[in-house]
């Protein structure tokens, strides 16, 4: 039976990161499963969640990470619990996007309206991007409803929100996982 790991790496952003990291995963005959990889800022960030026969133990990961933390990535391993590695059930999936003039608050105001809701946030995306005349803000929100909260529900309270916020919202069901 094999165990579920989450590896985490972030470090300046140069060529083949993707591929040390993911090296020492195959070398110790590691299954890679999920993943999420970005640069933000000229920082590189890498979050995998693998899978690894027994004989693999934390001190071993730990030991064939090693040449990462040399080349200057700061890494974090946590094996995963029997809960964690079930997953989530995916319940009434949707796409929000935010388009707007940049200010501060945005991502707080929208997190907050869904956490109020009770609906999770499966992954967020935002990008500034300059302008003629004041920067653009653009946030993508991959969001899963909990049981009896009505899709029509949450984009009403969502348009108040950007009314008040002075940005266009728009809210898509979808019935398929998007990466």
């Amino acid at each position: 039976m094999s165990r579920r790991w989450i590896l985490t790496a972030l470090g300046r952003d140069r060529p083949g990161i993707v591929a040390r990291v993911t090296k020492i995963l195959y070398a110790l005959g590691c299954n890679l499963e999920d993943s999420a990889m970005t640069r933000l800022a000229g920082e590189f960030a890498i979050m995998v969640v693998f899978s690894a026969r027994p004989a693999v133990t934390q001190v071993r990961l730990e030991q064939a990470c090693r040449p990462l933390r040399e080349a200057g990535l700061a890494t974090h391993l946590k094996a995963l619990t029997a809960a964690e590695s079930v997953g989530h059930a995916r319940r009434s999936p949707c796409l929000i996007t935010v388009y707007g003039a940049d200010h501060p608050g945005i991502v707080y105001r929208v997190s907050a309206l869904l956490a109020g809701l009770k609906v999770n946030i499966a992954d967020v995306s935002t990008h500034r991007a300059a302008a003629a005349k004041k920067p653009l803000y653009l946030m993508m929100l991959e969001v899963e409803l909990p049981p009896g909260l009505a899709v029509t529900r949450l984009e009403r309270r969502l348009k108040q929100l950007a009314r008040r916020l002075g940005v266009a919202v728009n809210l898509r069901a979808t019935d398929t996982q998007v990466l």
